[in-house]
């Protein structure tokens, strides 16, 4: 086969591929399985505090603040509120899914510079001048129940590492950082 026809070849199968439903990890299979048709079952209540918008979920607990670096997901609501906002234990329906990529630079100086061709480039790091970041991969499963229309989505990501090693969370890594206050169920 020509070169020419393995890349048309190639570049179809990536196009037909990004057309698909987002897939997540099983690794009890070793597969991927499309997250369309997913549900979100809230097995208790769960508390947002005031002028929050969400409630982090790791290892199991939920918790103030989350290890950037471990697997979590957080359970978003619509807006804030100068009060607690109670979610109560629901079955919720996955709407849509989309992926998500956070970028961080470690803090530092800045450095900007402009080519000849006009983009910017911008750099950071510990002043060090390496300017090497991290990014997390994540999951951003959008929510809805009638009884409850405030809850927005719930975020999965998984640990912020370096950009060749970085990827989402398997569904394993969400169950884990769920533990026994919720389940994400694939139909």
């Amino acid at each position: 086969m020509s070169r020419r026809r393995v890349v048309a070849a190639l570049s179809a199968a990536l196009l037909l591929a990004a057309c698909g439903p987002l897939s997540i990890r099983n690794e009890a299979t070793r597969s991927y399985v499309p997250l369309r048709n997913a549900s979100l079952e809230l097995h208790r209540d769960v508390v947002v505090a005031p002028e929050r918008a969400r409630v982090f979920f790791q290892d199991g607990e939920v918790l103030p603040g989350i290890n950037e670096y471990r697997p979590h997901c957080e359970l978003t609501v619509r807006k804030l509120a100068d009060r607690p906002q109670t979610i109560q234990a629901d079955r919720f329906t996955v709407e849509r899914v989309s992926a998500d990529i956070v970028h961080v630079v470690s803090s530092g100086a800045v450095v900007v510079a402009v080519n000849a061709e006009l983009r910017l480039a911008g750099g950071g790091g510990d002043g060090g001048g390496d300017g090497e970041g991290r990014l997390m991969k994540a999951y951003i499963l959008y929510l809805h129940s009638d009884r409850q229309p405030e809850v927005l989505s719930l975020v999965c990501g998984g640990a912020f590492n370096l950009p060749a090693l970085a990827t989402r969370p398997s569904l394993e890594d969400i169950r884990n950082a769920l533990g026994d206050y919720a389940t994400l169920e694939l139909h």
